[in-house]
């Protein structure tokens, strides 16, 4: 029962992802990429702060070293990548999008190996291989009925915006392996979870005060109740989504399936932008995302 748990909770994680996402996309349409990180990064790191002090208590032991960590892991995949992340949304639609997200693995377990000593088996290489193949067969697929090529004036909005995913994967990856040495510097996961957002949303005030954008990023969320909109996408997509993840990580007996399970949120965003109108599913995207994922599970296990 336990297993069976896990793997719920794995699929669904990946399926708030998959939601938050396409949510996080049509917001984007009205709302800045620096105004939905910031308020997604407060409304579910203070939601998973509560859930946090509820779970576990209020007693926190967190060495200064740990929270180094755990600050540079937010600045890495929540300033930065998730900033990247929002802009890619809103130039690729959100299946291109997350799925470009999917690169994460692939730089974590490069730079693992690169940074931290981690070996790089012949099947981790392999996975890599797959799931780049996957993601190219993807990104190159015949872009006819998708609204978001409609409206592109020129090819260069599509390149930057897979530059934009590009650098998500990339932040992503380094935030995962910096998070991972601030839980080996002995803090909680769930702590790690929502220190993670708050930094987050810390840094991002900090960067639009630096840059003169605050006043503009306050107004983007107060007009039109897109504050509350924020909130809500963030509540789906990173504090349902986290916390689902934890109990799939913890609940699941191999790792490797659990990875695996929350890594489908690729295949699981096409049947959504199709019921939505947002894109069409064309055989070569649907295949892509399939090799994608199975990439991933070959790199996870």
């Amino acid at each position: 029962m336990s297993a069976l748990v896990g793997e719920l909770a794995g699929l669904s994680a990946a399926a708030a992802w998959a939601v938050g996402s396409t949510l996080f996309s049509r917001i984007g349409r009205d709302v800045s990429p620096l105004a939905m990180n910031l308020g997604k990064c407060l409304s579910a790191g203070a939601l998973l702060a509560i859930t946090y002090v509820l779970v576990r208590g209020t007693a926190v032991h967190a060495p200064a070293g740990a929270l180094a960590w755990l600050a540079a892991s937010a600045l890495a995949g929540l300033t930065i990548g998730d900033t990247a992340y929002f802009s890619a949304l809103v130039r690729l639609g959100v299946p291109r999008a997350i799925l470009l997200l999917s690169t994460a693995p692939v730089f974590a377990a490069l730079g693992a190996y690169a940074f931290l000593g981690e070996p790089l088996s012949t099947k981790a290489a392999a996975g890599i291989a797959i799931t780049l193949a996957g993601i190219a067969l993807t990104v190159s697929a015949s872009s006819r009925g998708q609204k978001v090529a409609e409206d592109a004036t020129s090819r260069a909005r599509i390149a930057l915006g897979i530059g934009f995913a590009l650098v998500a994967g990339l932040g992503q990856a380094a935030g995962s392996l910096l998070s991972k040495r601030a839980m080996t510097a002995g803090l909680d996961p769930l702590f790690v979870s929502s220190g993670r957002l708050l930094f987050g949303g810390l840094s991002l005030v900090v960067t639009a005060t630096a840059t003169g954008r605050l006043a503009g990023v306050a107004s983007d969320l107060r007009r039109n109740r897109n504050g509350l909109r924020v909130a809500g996408a963030g509540i789906v997509g990173s504090y349902a989504g986290i916390w689902l993840s934890q109990i799939a990580l913890a609940e699941t007996p191999s790792a490797g399936v659990a990875t695996t399970l929350l890594a489908t949120s690729p295949v699981l965003a096409l049947p959504i932008a199709h019921v939505l109108g947002d894109e069409k599913i064309g055989l070569r995207s649907g295949l892509g995302a399939v090799v994608t994922v199975l990439g991933v599970a070959l790199l996870s296990t």
